[in-house]
């Protein structure tokens, strides 16, 4: 397949995604009587005016194909003292706007887990899209959990702690050889491998170790030496079940998918976190590359669609896949960067605070506006230094 159907199938996902994030704007800014003027897919310029409703909202398609966005009327202060008017309403008004686009984003991603946990919609279940091995978190994710997340709820299944004993030291004094598998410490059963690390956390003088030895069990007392016995430990891991689903009632999907929307939000906020620091901070001469290497963008992404589509992956991973989308789209605009919502929010709030306290004498209008503009430049050419990175991937694949 060639790039060009890349770039269709992502964009196709994007639109949807896009589609519901400006229809919060819609649905807010006329439950709050804001004129909407017009309502675009796709960024300026126009490529197709579709036509307008009974109160007079142009919905119209545009020729770059990467956002969306809704005109409000008075969104530039102008016509503030017009009813319909955004700059006309109130503080809570234009805070319910401003944020219904991500709380949509949120809602669709919320409906897409659902859909996907309950087993009346999905009887077959939704499998997790892979474990999370390189990124450090305590987040809870179905989709995407963590090595241990993934023992608990028996993806993966071990059966005791394998040792590698460190030559000189109390473990390999002791007899303990490489590939014994710990099943007991001190009597009590061994599943992970803090069992044996609390175990040791009292210093102890000796403990007795029940072994695996070539399917013969033995047991080994061991002296370790400062709370330490000298030996590497991993799981003995037995089984990955790649047949694993998540299939729930009614009101356990429901939980299930609020529970999941908020863990991939805490864990989209943790990865822009490390991506920022590495970026600004590197530790190592490597950190800062490959962090801008790792961002991908709607062409990046079509191509994990395509690649979906030839292996002939259930389309509810596809859906999973566009509900974390849709979750990283809400959380990114969120964020207090000029020209997104929680930029403009910022704007808002901060603009409403200082007219309350200088009695309308002083304002953020004329900052937001250029702020905004230059939040907009800068985003779209990130967009096309991630566009150019995605294409030289596939190009040189």
């Amino acid at each position: 397949m060639n790039i060009l159907f890349w770039i269709v199938l992502a964009l196709v996902v994007f639109t949807v995604i896009v589609f519901f994030h400006e229809l919060g704007h819609f649905l807010a800014a006329r439950r709050a009587g804001v004129k909407v003027e017009e309502f675009g897919i796709g960024i300026p310029p126009k490529a197709k005016e579709l036509g307008r409703d009974k109160k007079w909202t142009l919905y119209t398609l545009n020729w770059l194909p990467i956002g969306g966005f809704v005109r409000l009327k008075g969104e530039d202060e102008i016509d503030a003292n017009e009813k319909d008017s955004f700059a006309g309403k109130g503080y809570f008004a234009r805070s319910s706007i401003l944020l219904a686009g991500v709380t949509m984003n949120f809602i669709f991603a919320w409906f897409l887990f659902f859909v996907m946990f309950w087993s009346a919609t999905n009887p077959g279940g939704v499998s997790p899209i892979g474990i999370n091995t390189k990124f450090p978190t305590e987040t809870v994710s179905l989709l995407v959990p963590t090595y241990e997340q993934a023992k608990a709820v028996g993806i993966i299944q071990t059966d005791g702690i394998v040792l590698e004993p460190m030559a000189g030291l109390p473990a390999a004094n002791a007899g303990i050889q490489k590939g014994d598998i710990v099943k007991e410490i001190n009597g009590v059963p061994v599943k992970f491998s803090t069992d044996i690390l609390k175990a040791l956390d009292s210093k102890p003088a000796s403990i007795t170790l029940k072994i695996s030895r070539n399917k013969e069990t033995q047991t080994i007392t061991v002296a370790p030496k400062d709370g330490k016995i000298g030996s590497y430990i991993s799981d003995n891991i037995t089984n990955i079940k790649d047949d694993f689903t998540y299939s729930y009632g009614f009101v356990s999907a429901v939980k299930a998918a609020v529970a999941e929307v908020y863990g991939q939000s805490k864990l989209t906020l943790e990865l822009l976190g490390s991506l920022v620091r590495k970026v600004v901070s590197p530790r190592t001469p490597t950190e800062r590359t490959e962090a801008t290497e790792s961002l991908s963008g709607p062409i990046g992404i079509g191509n994990v669609f395509v690649g979906m589509v030839e292996h002939k992956v259930p389309f509810t991973l596809i859906l999973a896949i566009a509900a974390l989308i849709s979750v990283n789209l809400g959380v990114f605009n969120l964020l207090p960067i000029p020209a997104l919502d929680g930029g403009r929010f910022a704007f808002l709030t901060i603009h409403t605070l200082l007219s309350m306290a200088s009695r309308g004498k002083y304002g953020t209008a004329w900052i937001e506006t250029k702020a905004n503009l230059i939040g907009f430049a800068l985003l779209m050419l990130l967009s096309v230094f991630v566009a150019y990175q995605d294409i030289v991937r596939i190009i040189t694949k």
